[in-house]
C-alpha cells in the first residue's frame, strides 16, 4: 500500500474519529452520561463547559485533518497531525497526573497524529 493510500485511509479514520468525538461532546453536554470526558464529573460549571468546547474543537480539527488527508494536502495534514500528537500527549499526561486515569481518546489522538504526521512528511 502506498503512502498516499495510507494517508487517505487515515483521513477516513480521522473523519469518523471527529464525528465520534462530536457525539461524545454532545452526550456530555446533554448530561446523559457522566465520566465520558476527564474532569466532567467536577462540580465546576466553567470547567465542564470548557471540556465540551474542547471536545467540539477537537472534533472539527479532526474532520478538517481528515479532509486534508483525503485531498492530498500534505502540508496541512502534517501540521494538523503534529498538533494532534502534541495535544494528545499533553492531555494524556495531564489526565494521568491530575486524575490518575488513562484516557483512551487521548491515546488515540496521539497515535493518529503521529501516523498522519509521518505519512504526510514522507510523501
Amino acid at each position: 500500500m502506498s503512502n498516499k493510500s495510507s494517508l487517505k485511509m487515515y483521513g477516513y479514520i480521522m473523519i469518523v474519529y471527529g464525528i465520534l468525538y462530536a457525539l461524545l461532546g454532545t452526550i456530555a453536554a446533554a448530561g446523559l452520561e457522566q465520566g465520558l470526558l476527564p474532569g466532567q464529573e467536577s462540580g465546576d460549571v466553567y470547567k465542564r463547559q470548557l471540556l465540551m468546547v474542547l471536545a467540539y474543537v477537537i472534533a472539527i480539527l479532526a474532520i478538517i485533518c481528515g479532509f486534508a488527508c483525503l485531498k492530498g494536502n500534505n502540508g496541512m495534514a502534517s501540521v494538523l497531525g503534529l498538533i494532534f500528537a502534541i495535544v494528545g500527549l499533553i492531555s494524556l499526561v495531564y489526565a494521568q497526573i491530575s486524575q490518575d486515569a488513562f484516557n483512551l481518546f487521548d491515546c488515540i489522538t496521539m497515535v493518529l497524529g503521529v501516523a498522519i504526521f509521518y505519512l504526510a512528511r514522507k510523501n
